[in-house]
């Protein structure tokens, strides 16, 4: 079982999202801004002791703090640099983006299926060598 923050303000999407990778196995930990997503991960303001996810699932349009420049902060910081990141989002241009700048371990379009973001979590987390229950 995974620790996965999915930050995203869409609520039906955040309870879809929750629902499938809860169902998979996953601990779930969900913020709906950029700004909420930081304090949640102990960026802004700064505390070391908030205990990190092991996948970050990012949306891209976030209200106070869109999800490129949470990403581009979550880089930059020695604490939170090594958390996967995969990027949720229903703008068709964003991977190149984050490809130039920001480096992400993957994108997913909405709408997806569940058994996709399913499979691209799974993927992400062998990657990053942390351990996922079947």
């Amino acid at each position: 079982m995974a620790h996965i923050l999915i930050a995203d303000d869409e609520p039906s999407i955040v309870a879809l999202m929750t629902e499938i990778l809860s169902h998979a196995g996953h601990r779930i930990t969900t913020t709906y801004s950029g700004l909420e997503t930081l304090k949640k991960l102990g960026l802004e303001p700064e505390n070391s002791k908030v205990e990190l996810p092991d996948l970050i699932i990012l949306d891209i349009m976030m209200p106070h703090s869109d999800g490129y420049t949470v990403g581009t902060v979550i880089r930059n910081r020695e604490r939170t640099r090594h958390i996967p990141i995969l990027v949720v989002s229903a703008l068709q241009q964003t991977s190149r983006l984050f490809d130039t700048t920001v480096h992400v371990e993957g994108f997913m379009s909405k709408p997806f299926s569940p058994e996709d973001l399913i499979g691209k979590v799974a993927k992400i987390l062998a990657a990053s060598k942390t351990p996922v229950q079947a």
